[in-house]
């Protein structure tokens, strides 16, 4: 079997796109079935939207330019008087020149990007390929940008007891409940549910806009674009700052994405902060592992959900991980014990949710399978 691109392990995953990328009129592209469940919830074929995506991504083409490589006459140069068997090594030698630069070039990393859809992918042609052949690896749905700039805001004093709301580089948070919004489109509804969801007037708010929402999966891990990078560095900067306080943390979905990177810079115990988790849309047991890794508090009704879609096929996809996580996390007493085997059956029963697993499912079902990935996301979307 021909070996897959540098970061896919898995080539027999890939199906065919949709039934206008199956080879004919010369553009056949496949991408990974486990892309399935977060492009099932950032992707509904049935819209405009969606069926703009769709088409951005059938017009990929498994066409080279051939400009930059080497032609039979580049290599070594013929010198004035050879023989016949120096001459057929000469030869050789061109042709495998130009074979290896085919090979590297067809393998080249490339990416469209558009209005709507980003998509990273590798041109192949493996067994069983009638000719080259677009392998996606990786799609990120482009959502609109925010107003605001993403990152920590406070209550600043105007005077007479009036506070305003505005960034701030001031990162001592000790004794503050913060708030890690998801991916939001207005500052003030990011600061609204903060104020809501800590109980606090005044928390801390680390803002993620909506546009964080581009990288940020529950499925496969996705690369981060300079933006969200930077958040997660700012992040990673303020709980390393506050290492040695004590800190309450509200976390909401994507922003459990994006936490779950910048612990990754991280190297000491966080053993004075307290999470608490709505609807996290993330890798839920990475997420776990980290914090338990670097002792932070993850006790009593830590991990909420409330009837989010994707927070659901986060629990679902990783059920059994999750559950071992939880096991792993340092034993509680008391009302904790009560609390921890109340998580613990709660996400048993999310995780019997006959809709969640048929989309779950589908990322092994779809192995070898005649459907197209297109077919799959509209009759999925009709079932559930």
């Amino acid at each position: 079997m021909a070996s897959a691109p540098r970061h896919i392990d898995d080539i027999g995953g890939y199906i065919y796109f949709s039934n206008n990328t199956k080879g004919h009129s010369g553009k056949p592209v496949k991408i990974h079935t486990r892309l399935f469940v977060d492009l099932f919830c950032a992707l509904d074929p049935s819209t405009n939207e969606g069926q703009m995506i769709i088409r951005d991504i059938e017009n990929l083409r498994a066409k080279l330019s051939t400009d930059s490589l080497p032609t039979p006459a580049m290599g070594p140069i013929d010198p004035p008087r050879m023989g016949a068997g120096h001459k057929q090594r000469l030869d050789a030698l061109r042709r495998a020149q130009r074979g290896m630069a085919e090979q590297q070039h067809m393998q080249r990393e490339r990416t469209l990007v558009t209005q709507s859809v980003r998509v990273y992918y590798h041109i192949n042609q493996n067994p069983g390929d009638a000719a080259p052949t677009v392998y996606i690896s990786e799609v990120q749905i482009q959502h609109k940008r925010s107003s605001n700039a993403g990152g920590l805001y406070d209550y600043v004093s105007r005077g007479r007891g009036a506070k305003k709301l505005q960034a701030t580089t001031n990162t001592s948070l000790n004794n503050r409940d913060v708030f890690i919004s998801g991916a939001t489109d207005i500052l003030s509804d990011a600061i609204e549910e903060a104020m809501q969801v800590t109980n606090n007037p005044s928390p801390a708010l680390f803002y993620c806009p909506s546009q964080t929402a581009n990288d940020l999966h529950i499925g496969k891990q996705s690369r981060l674009g300079g933006d969200t990078q930077k958040l997660v560095n700012d992040l990673g900067e303020i709980l390393n700052d506050n290492q040695r306080n004590k800190v309450a943390w509200f976390v909401k979905g994507e922003g459990a994405g994006l936490l779950s990177h910048a612990l990754d810079k991280v190297t000491g115990a966080l053993d004075g902060h307290s999470f608490k988790f709505d609807n996290a849309r993330t890798q839920l047991p990475k997420l776990l592992e980290k914090l338990n890794q670097r002792k932070a508090q993850v006790s009593g009704e830590f991990l909420n959900y409330f009837q989010d879609k994707q927070a659901l096929l986060a629990i679902v996809s990783q059920k059994q991980q999750l559950l071992e996580q939880l096991d792993a996390l340092p034993a509680g007493s008391g009302y904790d014990k009560i609390t921890r085997r109340y998580l613990t059956e709660r996400i048993s029963a999310l995780t019997d949710n006959p809709s969640a697993n048929q989309v779950t499912g589908q990322q092994q079902n779809l192995r070898g399978a005649a459907s197209t990935f297109v077919g799959a996301l509209q009759a999925t979307h009709k079932a559930v």
